[in-house]
């Protein structure tokens, strides 16, 4: 019996990963100073079930009632790193225990690049 099973028995729900990612994919675009996800790096799992799109910028690992998320980030240029990835922090974990009632115990923030606005830089040096 697989853990859908037990859960359905039990009366209880199964919230997958993907679904979990998708949370934290929402809750992080919305703050300010992210321009968008990385891919993360490979892994195990991602080599034997490869996925398109933005939840590659998620790792979810969990573990009974406690969660803990990994997600791969570029930031918009001259904002601060420290800052943006706290609110990222706070959202994500804001948002999937709101939404999942489970508890969120660590979200790591991983910056993967910098999007610097090449155009806007070279009228700028003109």
């Amino acid at each position: 019996m697989n853990q859908n099973e037990r859960a359905a028995e039990s009366g209880g729900i199964f919230i997958s990963n993907d679904v979990i990612a998708s949370i934290a994919i929402n809750a992080a675009k919305d703050v300010d100073g992210v321009s968008g996800f990385a891919s993360k790096t490979p892994g195990i799992n991602s080599a034997t079930n490869p996925k398109d799109g933005a939840l590659k910028s998620v790792r979810v690992v969990s573990l009974d009632n406690e969660i803990k998320i990994q997600i791969y980030i570029r930031v918009k240029s001259g904002v601060n790193i420290q800052t943006v990835s706290m609110a990222i922090q706070r959202s994500i974990k804001n948002a999937v225990q709101g939404m999942t009632g489970k508890v969120v115990s660590k979200v790591n923030v991983s910056v993967q690049g910098i999007d610097f606005d090449a155009p806007t830089q070279l009228k700028a040096n003109s």
